[in-house]
């Protein structure tokens, strides 16, 4: 949608981040919202995390704001902000899809893992025999390790900065599903058929890359899940001749269910204390 062309009928769905210059979400889902005929537009808003609680009870009383995107490093926040959330949401703690309700709450999802799934089986990269290797198990990484695991991906390597964050999710994703392996440490990498990018690293070029992809089996699929560029993981991954994805695909595979989300389809929500 053209700037031009907005109205006072038009209904915004902002992005929320910090930082923000990085998003480019709004090429994705503005087309989008044209293509199914309707008059929304999504604007980038860079919202500091301190500053998150207010900003949503202030946005929670904008007429024509149907919801919100929430991207890094929101998403665990956003969801204890939400009265009601989907089985998704309440299964990872995250939601990066909120929805305005008419009596000023919000209720939430996460579309993340069955975007990145979707994403993943599409190119060919959802390999359900091989362990997958995710590194990052923030609110993103929490919604792909439990999305691989539904869609029968039962070995699963967790890396994170800080280990006892990824024996967290160990633990969760063992208590969802007995019959998920999970093992912690870049040391397994070599076994994985899928290997995981769902840090924030690589937004910028001067990022350290997550992990070495020189680490992997030849053959392993890299799938970077940062959309704003083209990263230095990906074109390392390039060189040394492995399928390489980036993140915009993850974003162009939920934006359906979103909307349908947004536009008050039925959906089953929950409650929160």
């Amino acid at each position: 949608m053209r700037t031009s062309e907005l109205t006072g009928a038009t209904r915004i769905i902002p992005v929320l981040a910090w930082p923000i210059v990085h998003v480019k979400a709004p090429r994705v889902y503005n087309p989008a919202f044209d293509a199914a005929g309707l008059d929304w537009c999504q604007v980038p808003m860079g919202v500091h995390p301190d500053d998150l609680p207010a900003t949503l009870a202030q946005l929670a009383k904008v007429e024509n704001l149907v919801g919100l995107n929430i991207t890094i490093p929101h998403k665990a926040s956003a969801f204890a902000l939400c009265s009601r959330v989907g089985p998704e949401a309440l299964r990872t703690g995250v939601a990066n899809t909120l929805r305005r309700e008419a009596d000023g709450t919000w209720s939430g999802e996460s579309f993340d893992g069955a975007g990145f799934v979707e994403a993943a089986r599409h190119h060919g990269m959802l390999r359900p025999q091989q362990p997958a290797l995710i590194v990052g198990t923030g609110g993103a990484g929490t919604a792909i390790a439990f999305a691989l695991a539904a869609a029968g991906v039962k070995d699963l390597i967790l890396v994170n900065r800080e280990p006892a964050r990824a024996e967290k999710l160990a633990r969760e994703l063992r208590e969802a599903d007995p019959q998920v392996r999970v093992r912690i440490g870049i040391a397994h990498a070599r076994e994985a058929g899928l290997a995981v990018n769902a840090t924030s690293l690589g937004l910028h070029a001067s990022d350290a890359l997550p992990f070495d992809p020189a680490l992997l089996q030849p053959g392993t699929a890299v799938f970077d899940i940062i959309a704003a560029r083209d990263t230095e993981l990906m074109a390392a991954s390039q060189a040394l001749a492995l399928p390489t994805l980036g993140g915009r695909p993850m974003i162009e595979h939920q934006v359906a269910a979103q909307v349908a989300f947004w536009r008050g389809e039925p959906h089953p929500l929950q409650s929160q204390p």
